[in-house]
């Protein structure tokens, strides 16, 4: 008896161990993929990430209460050890070492290619390999979370396993499916801005595809005339191009300079990034070579509506003041709906792990 009472507290001696490590790794791996560090472990990279975390960002909030909530559930655990089920536990430290392991995999294999995830995960490629690994230890340190609430506030202080994977679920779900309405019916910043004639420093058009003869897509284009609309209204004095392109053809950034040229946009007011493959990217070259060296305030980024929700939290984690403005590029409900199921997802994705 005796023997498994001991065996049972180093259980849970090692459960929180494990919430404590699994917290601060998260955390650190997200800003590592974010910065120029090479080494997870290090003084500076701690620094950086203290230096710039926020608490109420959204992907930094979610670890944190599951973690509190787990920290609460194993103390009341404790309380009430001599009801608990020792194989339940069991159960939980064999899940917690398999997340570890997997964990671990991901952070030795270092920082993936800045490259676009959604292709990537399609073709599983390194980056989709780690995406997939890193949501199954999302998903398992979630049903971890679960389970000891339901050993700690259930009567007999047991593991019900099909109650634990239908509450999993459940927040899986919702979480998802908010996340998809906000995507779907953002509301960007424009009215807000003109009605109340607000400078801003700069407008940041975000790259989008080049066509034969250098030309901009009706995507691009668009974003393109959204930016010069607000430039001649002097919303922005700036206009920032993002994106890079193929070999031997123009970039995005220098495609839609050339437009903005042609419209009278006085080209030292023009800065452009042409090397970027992602929003990501973009905006953390944004955020390291532009907006702190300038000292700027606050930008206005604009792309196409669907996507904003996603950038605005971008420019969150990076610490950057920016209003949304969507371009005017026509898109059918079903379109719309495509492209907000795998913005949502993305969105998950950057919160959770910093992955974009």
């Amino acid at each position: 008896m005796n023997t498994t009472r001991a065996g049972t507290k180093l259980i849970l001696t090692w459960l929180f161990v494990y919430e404590i490590a699994f917290l601060l790794i998260i955390e650190l791996y997200k800003y590592w993929l974010n910065s120029e560090y090479d080494s997870l472990i290090s003084h500076d990279l701690l620094a950086y990430t203290i230096r710039n975390f926020n608490l109420f960002y959204t992907g930094n909030l979610f670890w944190i209460t599951l973690f509190i909530t787990s920290v609460i559930a194993l103390i009341n655990i404790i309380l009430h050890l001599n009801k608990v089920s020792s194989g339940s536990l069991k159960s939980l430290a064999f899940l917690s070492v398999a997340a570890s392991v997997v964990l671990l995999i991901v952070i030795s294999s270092g920082k993936p290619p800045r490259e676009s995830f959604l292709d990537n995960l399609v073709s599983l490629s390194g980056k989709g390999v780690i995406t997939i690994m890193l949501t199954l230890v999302a998903a398992v340190h979630l049903v971890i979370t679960v389970s000891l609430c339901v050993i700690s506030f259930t009567v007999l202080m047991r593991l019900y396993i099909f109650r634990t994977l239908f509450i999993t679920m459940m927040i899986i779900l919702t979480g998802y499916l908010i996340v998809f309405i906000a995507c779907y019916y953002y509301k960007d910043d424009y009215e807000l801005l003109v009605k109340n004639k607000i400078t801003t420093d700069a407008g940041t058009v975000l790259g989008a595809a080049v066509w034969g003869g250098n030309r901009p897509s009706p995507v691009l284009r668009e974003r393109i005339n959204k930016g010069y609309e607000l430039y001649s209204k002097g919303i922005i004095r700036y206009i920032i191009l993002t994106g890079g392109g193929s070999p031997g053809e123009m970039t995005e950034a220098e495609v839609s300079k050339k437009e903005l040229l042609k419209k009278g946009v006085k080209n030292e007011n023009i800065l452009i990034e042409n090397k970027s493959n992602s929003t990501l990217e973009q905006i953390s070259y944004l955020s390291k070579y532009v907006y702190n060296q300038n000292n700027w305030d606050v930008i206005v980024i604009i792309s196409d509506n669907f996507h904003l929700l996603r950038t605005k939290q971008i420019c969150l984690f990076f610490n950057i003041k920016a209003f949304t403005v969507s371009s005017d590029t026509p898109l059918s409900a079903e379109s719309t709906f495509n492209f907000c199921i795998k913005e949502s997802f993305a969105v998950i994705l950057f919160w959770l792990f910093g992955i974009g």
